[in-house]
């Protein structure tokens, strides 16, 4: 028996769009405090005042922080991963896999993306212990104007 079922299957070129909030220069700040990423474009932490906007670069996987949504408790499911839009397969798991990262430009102060999330393909494959669906995902964002910033290109397995 398939773990795919058709309203799972139904789930693929299927697409999701949310929108972040803008990246601020003091979310840089930290993010290179945490990081201790010193590159001279950055901000440093305790530079004061905005960087001239032709000079602000913001540290490329700041993205992956401003753009995943805020979870409240009550967000979480009882397996303690956070309910998201997806098919739901077998027993309803997920656990992540490889992450593929394509940048058409830095990052900015002020840069609003949003993410248009589209269900590439469910792949059902054998593993040593068990049977489980690897589904791809891609991922674009794009600023305010309409351009792409970034593509992810996500294998998640489904179990």
């Amino acid at each position: 028996m398939s773990l795919i079922s058709e309203e799972a299957r139904a789930w693929i070129g299927r697409q999701v769009t949310f929108t972040c909030d803008s990246i601020a220069v003091s979310e840089a700040r930290r993010f290179v405090a945490a990081t201790g990423d010193d590159h001279p474009l950055f901000p440093h932490p305790q530079d004061t005042g905005e960087p001239p906007a032709a000079e602000a670069v913001l540290p490329p996987m700041l993205y992956y922080g401003a753009t995943r949504p805020f979870a409240f408790e009550g967000d979480f499911a009882p397996d303690g991963t956070v309910e998201e839009h997806r098919p739901i397969i077998g027993t309803g798991q997920t656990m992540g896999g490889t992450l593929d990262i394509e940048w058409e430009r830095d990052l900015r102060p002020g840069d609003r993306l949003t993410g248009t999330r589209t269900l590439l393909s469910l792949d059902e494959k054998a593993g040593r212990s068990r049977t489980f669906v690897l589904a791809l995902w891609l991922t674009e964002y794009s600023d305010d104007a309409g351009a792409t910033v970034v593509k992810e290109r996500y294998e998640q397995i489904l179990f």
